[in-house]
């Protein structure tokens, strides 16, 4: 998924709930979000976006339901899942 090498990994805090999710970066500027189900299943990897400049860091919130991206354009913007499961960018800080 990622063309180049990854610069931020980050484990969601999943309290409880039945699957695992990870969000990675790359130098290119994709940020990839991984989920599985449970323990021995495959992970699945869906892009969040292509930012086009290098992405520095992803961070979750405390409850894991939000994605703060900070990228190369100095930009960081903010990403909740909705309810359809497609990520939406909630807000961004220039």
């Amino acid at each position: 998924m990622h063309a180049d090498c990854v610069r931020a990994v980050a484990w969601a805090p999943n309290l409880g709930l039945p699957k695992s999710t990870i969000a990675s970066a790359s130098e290119v500027g994709t940020v990839v979000i991984w989920t599985v189900g449970k323990e021995g299943d495959n992970w699945n990897g869906k892009v969040l976006c292509d930012f086009k400049v290098p992405v520095w860091r992803v961070s979750w919130s405390l409850t894991g339901n939000l994605l703060a991206v900070v990228a190369g354009d100095n930009n960081v913007t903010l990403w909740k899942q909705a309810v359809d499961g497609e990520w939406q960018q909630v807000t961004s800080v220039d």
